[in-house]
């Protein structure tokens, strides 16, 4: 598909009042990206795990007796249900709008138990929901899962201190950039004593996923106001770089006390050597700009464990 047809649609979803609903049915029945393939599924349950990994070298009481806490958690929330599978018990999800899908919960819920997973589970999930609204209800009772929607992740309205584990998946990359320091200093201060955030952030043009002609930094060619025409509300990227994620991360008082890269081969280079940028970018180094993607665990600056450690891969 031609990245800038998605582009337009996404645009045209995005005017639209029942949106979200025809970009639900356009995922699912024309590019059948939803369901989760079986791969994709298995890798959504490796990043499970390395969240959970990520979090238990750095928070100070055992993670079962944590409570969780992660914005922009989308339809399936197989990332939560992967979550109770290794032995998490008590999880906050916040969205800024009600997305979750309860027959996409049910089939992620499904597939726990026909398809292998790559690792040993303590339990797996096997009671499905109701597909009406008090599928809220049985999320809670039956997996310990809260989940919150509408919920603004700038001002959630929880307490000072209130969560242990932090996590986000693919979603900081989706966020205006005044927003994403309103989320972050929210997350600062829901964070308690001892306590540890885990971000998985993605720097790839998306629209690479679905059209084979261009690069992971293809985005990077044009100026903010073209730009704006092809990031709309339902699909927005806001292109901010490594580089900016570690310094909005520290401006709102955390110590980034892992970062682990991937990106920056020497095809990366080439590729981006190739590029005509944008005026915006040619201000980073090249370096800076191949990184592909990021873990990146946080904990309240004056309370890191050890050194920092920066790698790429």
């Amino acid at each position: 598909m031609d990245w800038r047809f998605k582009a337009c649609l996404q645009g045209v979803f995005s005017l639209l009042p029942w949106g979200e609903r025809l970009n639900h049915v356009f995922q699912r029945y024309v590019t059948h990206t939803l369901p989760l393939d079986e791969n994709r599924f298995q890798g959504m349950l490796s990043t499970s795990k390395q969240h959970v990994e990520n979090l238990r070298m750095h928070v100070s009481k055992p993670l079962e007796q944590a409570v969780f806490y992660e914005f922009g958690t989308g339809w399936d929330l197989l990332i939560p249900l992967a979550y109770w599978a290794l032995g998490i018990e008590k999880q906050i999800l916040v969205d800024i709008r009600p997305l979750v899908r309860p027959a996409l919960v049910n089939d992620a819920i499904e597939r726990f138990s026909r398809i292998p997973t790559p690792f040993p589970l303590r339990r797996k999930p096997a009671a499905t929901l109701p597909t009406d609204a008090e599928y809220v209800q049985e999320l809670r009772k039956r997996y310990g899962i809260d989940y919150r929607a509408p919920c603004d992740a700038r001002a959630t309205g929880m307490a000072q201190d209130s969560v242990d584990c932090i996590s986000s998946t693919n979603a900081l990359n989706h966020i205006p950039v005044g927003d994403v320091r309103g989320i972050l200093r929210e997350c600062h201060r829901l964070l308690g004593h001892g306590g540890a955030a885990s971000f998985l952030i993605d720097y790839k043009d998306n629209y690479s996923y679905f059209d084979p002609r261009i690069s992971a930094y293809n985005f990077l060619r044009y100026s903010e106001e073209r730009w704006r025409f092809f990031s709309p509300a339902l699909h927005y990227q806001n292109r901010l770089r490594h580089r900016d994620f570690m310094i909005l991360c520290e401006e709102a008082g955390f110590e980034v006390v892992e970062a682990r890269t991937m990106g920056g081969t020497s095809e990366d280079l080439r590729l981006l050597q190739a590029l005509d940028l944008d005026e915006q970018f040619k201000r980073y180094r090249i370096e800076d700009l191949a990184v592909r993607s990021c873990w990146m665990t946080l904990r309240k600056r004056g309370e890191a464990s050890g050194v920092s450690r920066v790698t790429g891969t």
